[in-house]
């Protein structure tokens, strides 16, 4: 009864191919859309095919709902809300029935279709898009329908006026129906115009409306990736949080699970967990009380404190923030960053200990040792330089000048030392005078090197040596040899021969005592090898940065290296045992500093172990072959230590001769041989081949 009613305005056939034109085109549009902009790209022409007949196929019976359903609502509403009654009431009321039957039918369409076959794309996507599809379908069928009504009506309207003029006015019928077919046509071409202008204007606001759509979701998808993203690469957890008891967390980033172990969901708005549970209980007045200082005097706050991690463990954090203020100027929100410090923690605290140990083992030594910046200031210095010169200031920005530690005369010399440092030159030691704290001059040995730290050169470190005991003796030997002259200068003819015999003897005497003076000045120089030293320093300063428990085993090997030497100074021998004790600790040192481009085999048997030999000879012998040769990790040194058949140590090493301006004196073999002479008749034997340099000492019982 109702599509009967209906189709005396529309006929079906129209209606069906009005629906069977808009099918077609609205799939062709559709799918070519899809397919260019990437939002559903076609495979093939099957797939096209297919897309095309199903989506006709549903379009089709979109359209029939959606032709019908306006057809019975523009004659429900042209009965009960004519036009002519008001046009707004009227217009506002057709457009929300027309969104609501696009809706409703592209629900029911959608749905439908994506059960029979499901989307590649987000259902809540196909269904926004098929609303504002269908939105357009309903308004065009709408118009159309609409303007078709309205023509039937005005056509059964003009049927009406031509019967009345027939009856009324017959002999005007011709006048009166020419000027009525005017009126009418007149009427349809404006009201034509006013529908098509309005649909015009229809489809273009719809058109902005969607391309501002797409703009504005385009938009806020690009804000949230880049939010998202700049969140996750951010180093700590940002959030925003109230600025109560709890802490409580408006928003946290995930990044808080990597610090704390608990995700960012459990402790928004406090849903499992408050944000001030997590915080270490010693340090919640601290962080109370530095927020409620900064935001106070309106300004960022920055400070560090400890949360428990879920698992237990104490983490170092380091948060920066600033509060939020409402108009009423009081605070409504805190904003910020928590960090996650515990590695930096703990390597300051390991590095402090590095520190420690090396400050320690610097007090150890007999000699001062001194640290100047670039400026020629002191910056650090042992006990053995506080005790000869002086204690630093206590105050860290007062700084002793180096050179008010010398006289006037040598000041020039240093000077200059001080500039080839700073410009990477390798400077010779050198002998100057130094003034002692109570103001005595103390005549010292000064070994420095270059501080370089990051490829940089900021400063000098070296070592003195006090040499006064050294000076003394040569002063006595040349005051007797002065002595003896003038005896000889005076004595009478009489006695020449006799005062010859005894000057010879004299002289013999005196050669023997200086040439013990000298072996144990040798000695007591290999005993403290500045240039060991400070490379050793060198070596031990990376460390500290690098690795710092490879650092504390190297700070004490170096320790007994240098309590071995301290202790073993006076003797005149030690066991072949605690010599391999003392040459392990020395060897550790040498693996760190030469990184295996040393290798060194030791074989000897435990039956020699209470043999005795001179101390630090071995080492002395090692550091000679060191100082005469090249090596690298490709061309090792290879020193072999062994006892032959006649009891006797043998260390021997490749050649490979270092090119240098300087001539071996060989004074390190004679200071040896003299030693020797000292404590057995037995004599050490130093050979040299094309390939090796081969040293035997004799092994005492």
């Amino acid at each position: 009864m109702i599509f009967r009613q209906i189709h005396k305005h529309f006929p079906f056939n129209k209606l069906f191919k009005l629906v069977l034109g808009m099918a077609i085109f609205l799939q062709l549009v559709v799918i070519t859309y899809n397919h260019f902009s990437g939002y559903h790209e076609l495979s093939g022409i099957t797939e096209f095919v297919l897309r095309v007949i199903r989506g006709i196929i549903y379009s089709m019976v979109a359209g029939f709902i959606i032709a019908y359903t306006d057809l019975y609502v523009i004659q429900y509403l042209n009965k009960s809300f004519p036009w002519n009654k008001g046009v707004i009431k009227r217009v506002v009321l057709q457009l929300i029935l027309m969104l609501i039957i696009a809706i409703v039918i592209s629900a029911l369409l959608t749905l439908f279709a994506h059960w029979v076959r499901n989307y590649r794309q987000p259902l809540q996507n196909v269904l926004f898009n098929n609303i504002l599809i269908y939105s357009v379908v309903n308004a065009f069928f709408m118009s159309i329908l609409e303007a078709w009504i309205y023509l039937d009506e005005s056509m059964k309207e003009k049927i009406k006026t031509e019967k009345l003029q027939k009856e009324l006015i017959m002999e005007a019928a011709n006048r009166a129906m020419y000027e009525a077919q005017i009126r009418i046509e007149e009427e349809k071409n404006r009201y034509a115009e006013q529908l098509i202008e309005q649909e015009k204007r229809l489809n273009k606001h719809l058109e902005e409306e969607i391309k501002n759509r797409e703009i504005i979701t385009q938009e806020l998808n690009e804000s949230r990736e880049q939010l998202n993203s700049i969140l996750t690469n951010l180093a700590g957890a940002a959030y925003r949080c109230y600025f109560d008891e709890h802490y409580t967390m408006k928003y946290i980033s995930e990044k808080i699970f990597d610090i704390s172990g608990y995700h960012a969901s459990e402790l928004i708005e406090n849903a499992n967990r408050t944000f001030a549970s997590i915080i270490h209980p010693e340090d919640q007045e601290l962080c109370k009380n530095n927020i409620l200082e900064a935001t106070g005097e309106k300004r960022h706050y920055e400070f560090e404190y400890r949360i428990l991690h879920k698992d237990g463990a104490i983490v170092w954090v380091s948060e920066n923030g600033k509060g939020i203020y409402n108009s009423d100027g009081n605070v409504e929100f805190l904003d910020g960053i928590i960090v996650d410090v515990t590695r930096r923690k703990a390597a300051e605290l390991a590095a402090n200990e590095s520190e420690k140990k090396y400050k320690d083992l610097m007090d150890l030594l007999p000699q001062p040792i001194f640290e100047l910046n670039l400026d020629g200031k002191i910056i650090l210095s042992n006990k053995a330089g506080d005790e000869f010169f002086g204690p630093l200031p206590s105050n860290p920005d007062e700084k002793i000048s180096a050179l008010d530690c010398f006289i006037k005369e040598d000041i020039p010399r240093i000077i200059e030392n001080f500039k080839k440092s700073s410009l990477g030159i390798k400077t010779e030691p050198g002998e100057f005078t130094a003034i002692r704290k109570d103001g005595s001059h103390c005549p010292v040995m000064v070994f420095g090197n270059p501080i370089i730290r990051n490829g940089e050169i900021v400063g000098r470190r070296g070592i003195i040596v006090d040499i006064s005991e050294r000076k003394k003796q040569e002063l006595k030997l040349l005051n007797a040899k002065e002595e003896l002259e003038r005896i000889n200068d005076t004595l009478e003819q009489s006695v020449a021969e006799r005062t010859k015999q005894l000057t010879k003897a004299n002289t013999q005497l005196l050669k023997v005592q200086k040439e013990n003076l000298q072996s144990q000045f040798e000695v007591l120089k290999q005993q403290v090898n500045p240039h060991f030293l400070f490379n050793s320093l060198n070596v031990l300063t990376s460390l500290i940065k690098i690795d710092p428990d490879l650092a504390e085993s190297f700070t004490e090997r170096l320790s007994k290296v240098y309590r071995y030497v301290l202790e073993n100074k006076e003797k005149d021998v030690v066991s072949l045992s605690t010599e391999l004790e003392f040459l392990n600790a020395y060897l550790f040192l040498l693996e760190i500093r030469f990184m295996n481009k040393i290798s060194i085999d030791i074989r000897i048997d435990k039956s020699y172990y209470d043999y005795q030999i001179l101390p630090i000879a071995i080492q002395l012998l090692i550091e000679n072959a060191i100082k005469h040769n090249t090596f690298s990790k490709l061309d090792p040194l290879k020193i072999e230590i062994f006892v032959d058949d006649e009891q006797k140590l043998n260390i021997i090493n490749n050649l490979n001769i270092r090119e240098t301006k300087f001539v071996s004196t060989g004074v390190g073999l004679e200071n040896i041989s003299r030693r020797y002479a000292l404590v057995s008749d037995k004599k050490p034997e130093f050979s040299k081949t094309k390939e090796h340099f081969i040293a035997k000492l004799p092994l005492l019982k």
